[in-house]
């Protein structure tokens, strides 16, 4: 099924994706420096991050996650010339890569990479920080719930929140999977149920050339 999968991902992508320079550059060196390109959201997800941004009108993005910066790069073509996005990543040389393929991208939109653990670093946000009308959280799975509720301290009514990687191949059904990975992304949809600051949540179960997986959205109140 997964060679299926994958090919119908190309389909798509040969069909409704643009092929845009920038965003082939930024694959292409990723993988020139040895990085694995499984690690990216798929051109079809960067596109379904690209359109809900736009249907949102937003401007102001949180990004828990950066790796090689493909997604946060999808995330700020679809931002007015004015948009702003602070992106987050733990690993140096993860963080590294990134910046390299952000500084290339040469784009309008004012891109803040920022580097260390996400928490500490939304720890550490002044309280009056302008709120993010958009938060992708694609980082360490078992912090998840931590990183939702100091996401929602720097959010607005209206602020779309989504959460990638939450399906995990069927995992998160399976007893027997008690890694922090696993128990993480179930704390996460515990938290989610009837959160009082969230007025709506969902998550959907996706397969294409990332395999079996999914991603979870929540709108605060």
């Amino acid at each position: 099924m997964q060679q299926l999968w994958s090919d119908i991902d190309a389909y798509i992508e040969s069909t409704l994706i643009p092929e845009d320079p920038i965003l082939l550059q930024t694959l292409k060196n990723t993988e020139d420096k040895g990085f694995p390109d499984h690690l990216a959201v798929a051109a079809n997800q960067g596109m379904l991050l690209q359109m809900l941004i736009q249907m949102n009108q937003c401007k102001r993005v949180l990004e828990l996650g950066t790796f090689a910066a493909y997604s946060t790069l999808w995330l700020a073509r679809a931002l007015p010339e004015d948009g702003y996005i602070l992106t987050i990543e733990g690993r140096d040389t993860h963080a590294a890569l990134a910046q390299e393929n952000i500084d290339r991208a040469a784009l309008s939109q004012q891109i803040e990479l920022k580097v260390g653990r996400a928490a500490d670093i939304l720890k550490g946000l002044a309280a009056d920080v302008e709120p993010f009308d958009f938060i992708f959280i694609d980082a360490d799975k078992q912090s998840y719930p931590e990183y939702l509720e100091l996401c929602l301290k720097y959010s607005r009514s209206g602020t779309l929140i989504f959460l990638d990687n939450v399906i995990r191949a069927g995992d998160i059904i399976n007893p027997d999977n008690v890694k922090p990975s696993i128990e993480g992304i179930r704390d996460m949809y515990r938290l989610m149920q009837n959160h009082p600051r969230l007025l709506s949540s969902t998550a959907l179960q996706t397969v294409g050339s990332k395999g079996h997986d999914g991603f979870a959205m929540a709108i605060v109140k």
